[in-house]
């Protein structure tokens, strides 16, 4: 018979030790652009992607790691990512929905959108958590690619020198044990260390 027992004094010490306080409390922003803006907005963050290396495009037919997207008239989500912040962008009809999580910014997004969530939100408490995922795919030696039966029609390139698994590390943002926010922090070869 095996244990499966809960710890709760472990699990409120780590709920303590969560608690994001005005030093490490993020940035976050979010708003809205038109769809005929999506070029101007990504050169408005083009300075900030030195801290967040990983691009996800996902097109209508594809989804790709690349420095910009391949098709940006047929691109439909993204998420730009790193340790200096997370940008996620949503395209919803005539429109870009986007929310951003992470470092402060040295660019200016007023004219697309932004709201600052601390500015309507000044009283809210949050836990950030240390996380990571495996993602799809294993590589297989001497190819250029990861490979997964359940997604075979999937082309999985992942920009990161490994070998097997790759895992997305990243910080998950609660508020009142629900989750709401995510900061994707980097693509690794190692599992996540446990501290």
């Amino acid at each position: 018979m095996s244990d499966n027992s809960i710890n709760f004094d472990h699990l409120i010490e780590k709920m303590q030790k969560a608690q994001v306080t005005d030093a490490d409390r993020p940035t976050i922003l979010g708003g809205q652009f038109a769809a005929d803006r999506l070029t101007d907005f990504l050169k408005t963050w083009q300075n900030q992607w030195s801290q967040m290396p990983f691009r996800l495009w996902e097109h209508v037919s594809h989804i790709e790691f690349a420095d910009a997207p391949g098709e940006p008239e047929f691109l439909q989500r993204a998420e730009i990512f790193g340790k200096g912040g997370h940008l996620s962008l949503r395209r919803d009809a005539g429109r870009w929905l986007w929310h951003y999580v992470g470092e402060k910014i040295n660019v200016s997004v007023d004219d697309f959108g932004a709201k600052d969530f601390w500015a309507a939100h000044p009283g809210c408490t949050l836990r950030r958590y240390e996380e990571s995922v495996i993602l799809w795919g294993e590589r297989k030696e001497g190819h250029n690619f990861w490979f997964d039966d359940r997604a075979a029609a999937a082309r999985l390139v992942y920009p990161v020198n490994a070998n097997g698994r790759v895992y997305l590390h990243f910080w998950r943002y609660t508020e009142n044990g629900q989750t709401a926010f995510v900061w994707y922090r980097e693509l690794s070869n190692q599992p996540l260390q446990e501290h």
